[in-house]
């Protein structure tokens, strides 16, 4: 009797507005405090080198026709949009970063509010620190934008499904096809959704087909964009053999077995997992086990009336999630940005379930409680975690000094790397150092000869090679997804009769393990009496 009154007590307290509001003020200064700690953080790793990219693409490299890399037209247009925004330093992609988290935060109080905007909030708060805790090293990833732009277009979506706005459909279609621009992943789950709306619109009498029209408008000005960046850069054909050939070669490189992905997973998203999923299997109404399980089937019982409208929403939620497992799995690759989706979607499904567990049973408002306390908990555990993620610039220093020494700027166009990881790159963009080939992916020619992608782009890269010979290779150690130093570079012989013909090492370099990374490079140097070397390097090389 006691234990009943304690929790009917709690529970009731934090449906107060008053619990609720001293609990999101707390949130909230948790995530202004990671705010205040991080905008300082630099662009390193992923965000680094896809600037780099854009960065080429300024020094007449074509996109696709000249550079050798996979990253969709969206991820350019990304960049020149935050470019011409925002500006071009490490700040202005930190903003943009945070303006994602601002568009996930009104997103999922707009989908939450009909439930409880606490939910919102504390999911919001959630998943916004949780990204912080994985650190500089993925602001702005490509699967987080895809995460927000989906929120984006759910929201969207159930604002027009509620009140039968034209305009929401509209940015409804407008988000899920900016996210469509990022990776393919998105592809076949935005057609899912405009199906299920549709079927939504026509099983409860209303008119289907000028809304999802109306989202179709949408969707086309983000392609349209798309297209005709591809167009001005001459380079629609080049990108078709790109997404044909290589981009499925890379689709399969690296990847994990199912237990091996989950492993990845921390352990706070498991607890958080488990909270959630109790809560909601024991709401009010006494559900059985098999209706839970029944109501998982997004595409079985869609509501004839506005009384259903709730299950709906709570079903495309859970559709949210599979979707996020899916591309988790789909990429194979079991990176931390990869797990973004499906985080956004757990957190915000899982706070709507502990709202309703709230008003539910003993046990449903006692695991409601503490799934609750559990997110309070964790909340300062990832700002902590945040402040002291430090992405090591130990490798980056080592390569400035060592290309300053062989002439710096004098360097432009006439450097190369051969790198996965994005030191290299993110060097020569700190460096204002463009490439001489459009190579941008080591593992796109050192992979087997069999292999179409691998002599499509040998072929591209060496006829680069031929018109304009680097003075200096960097070479990164390993070939992803491999640990196995040099050895890549006997993988193509070709290659490495030309390195040895034509050049002299001048550097090898160990440095500190970061974040599970070798970090370690050779550097050689062009033998050609032509090539304009400092006169202290020439000699040392004599």
């Amino acid at each position: 009797m006691i234990g009943d009154l304690v929790v009917s007590s709690i529970s009731a307290n934090f449906i107060s507005l008053r619990w609720r509001v001293l609990l999101s003020v707390f949130l909230a200064c948790s995530v202004l405090l990671f705010v205040v700690q991080s905008l300082h953080w630099p662009m390193v790793n992923d965000p680094a080198q896809l600037r780099y990219a854009y960065f080429m693409t300024n020094h007449g490299m074509a996109p696709y026709r000249d550079l050798i890399e996979i990253n969709m037209p969206g991820v350019y247009l990304t960049n020149w949009v935050v470019i011409h925004g925002l500006g071009s330093g490490p700040l202005a992609w930190r903003i943009f970063d945070l303006l994602l988290m601002v568009l996930a935060l009104l997103s999922m109080l707009a989908i939450a509010w009909p439930y409880d905007w606490f939910a919102g909030i504390f999911a919001a708060a959630l998943f916004i620190l949780a990204h912080g805790r994985d650190g500089a090293m993925q602001t702005g990833q490509r699967d987080l934008i895809i995460a927000v732009m989906f929120l984006c277009a759910y929201a969207f979506l159930f604002r027009a499904m509620r009140t039968g706005s034209a305009w929401a459909m509209f940015g409804f279609g407008l988000a899920a096809g900016i996210a469509m621009t990022i990776k393919p992943t998105p592809i076949p789950f935005v057609a899912l959704l405009f199906i299920l709306a549709a079927v939504y619109l026509q099983r409860n009498g209303r008119p289907w087909l000028l809304p999802v029209a109306t989202a179709f408008a949408g969707l086309l000005i983000p392609l349209a964009a798309v297209l005709a960046f591809l167009l001005s850069e001459h380079a629609l054909g080049s990108f078709i053999s790109v997404f044909r050939i290589t981009l499925p070669y890379y689709a399969m490189l690296g990847r994990k077995s199912d237990g091996a992905l989950f492993k990845t997973l921390s352990p706070s998203i498991w607890g958080m997992l488990g909270f959630v999923l109790l809560a909601a299997f024991w709401k009010p109404g006494g559900r059985t086990w098999k209706a839970h399980l029944r109501g998982l089937g997004v595409l079985v019982g869609f509501p004839r009336n506005r009384q259903d409208w709730d299950t709906w929403e709570i079903k495309m939620l859970g559709l949210g999630i599979l979707f996020g497992i899916f591309t988790f799995l789909g990429q194979g690759k079991g990176m931390i940005y990869h797990r973004y989706p499906m985080l956004a979607f757990l957190l915000l499904w899982g706070s709507i379930q502990i709202s309703m567990a709230l008003r539910g049973g003993r046990f449903a408002r006692t695991v409601g409680v503490l799934a609750i306390v559990y997110g309070i908990v964790l909340a300062p555990c990832y700002v902590r975690e945040a402040d002291r993620s430090v992405w090591s610039t130990a490798y980056i220093d080592s390569l400035s000094k060592n290309l300053n020494q062989l002439g710096g700027s004098a360097l432009n166009g006439k450097v190369q790397c051969l790198a996965t990881e994005a030191e290299c790159a993110t060097t020569l963009y700190r460096m204002h150092l463009a490439q001489a080939t459009g190579l941008f992916y080591d593992y796109l020619v050192f992979g087997p000869a069999d292999n179409p992608a691998i002599q499509l782009n040998r072929a591209h890269f060496w006829k680069e090679l031929q018109e304009n010979p680097p003075q200096v290779f960097v070479v990164h150690t390993n070939l992803y997804p491999n640990r196995d130093g040099y050895v890549k570079l006997a993988n193509w012989s070709q290659f490495a009769e030309y390195l040895g013909d034509n050049y002299t090492l001048y550097a090898d370099r160990q440095l500190p393990i970061s974040h599970g990374l070798d970090m370690a490079y050779r550097i050689y140097v062009r033998r050609d009496p032509a090539a304009k070397i400092p006169e202290a390097i020439t000699a040392r090389l004599r």
